[in-house]
């Protein structure tokens, strides 16, 4: 029965809560300013703050975005190969289906050929002395 009525587990309680509650808080206001709850949190201390714009020298040095030539990585600009038609279809099978039968001949040949094993060479052992 001590144990419902000791202060320390009401207080380990309340910590508990309130921490929850703020890190709840914190969350909600990151979430409507889409911004890092931690961040949040270290801008509201003082520990950091809000980049602002640059000095003039630095946007007046930058190029015009609109007159960059920008090369899209993505892919969007590349060129597609062009899609076969049924008869260049036919060839390219046509044409694989005869290296296979000539692989296999080629390899059907090489298997028929009599290798003579390889011996051990029968020369004594290197001493070191």
């Amino acid at each position: 029965m001590k144990a419902l009525s000791d202060p320390r587990r009401h207080t380990a309680h309340r910590i508990a809560a309130a921490a929850l509650a703020v890190s709840m808080i914190v969350s909600a206001g990151a979430a409507q300013a889409q911004q890092n709850p931690l961040r949040a949190v270290t801008n509201f201390l003082g520990f950091t703050t809000d980049a602002a714009d640059g000095p003039d020298f630095v946007r007046e040095s930058r190029p015009d975005i609109d007159k960059l030539k920008y090369s899209n990585l993505t892919g969007v600009d590349k060129t597609r190969v062009p899609v076969k038609k049924p008869d260049e279809l036919k060839a390219a099978q046509d044409k694989l289906v005869a290296d296979r039968e000539r692989a296999d001949a080629m390899r059907k040949q090489l298997e028929s050929v009599k290798v003579d094993p390889v011996a051990p060479n029968k020369t004594a052992p290197i001493r070191d002395e």
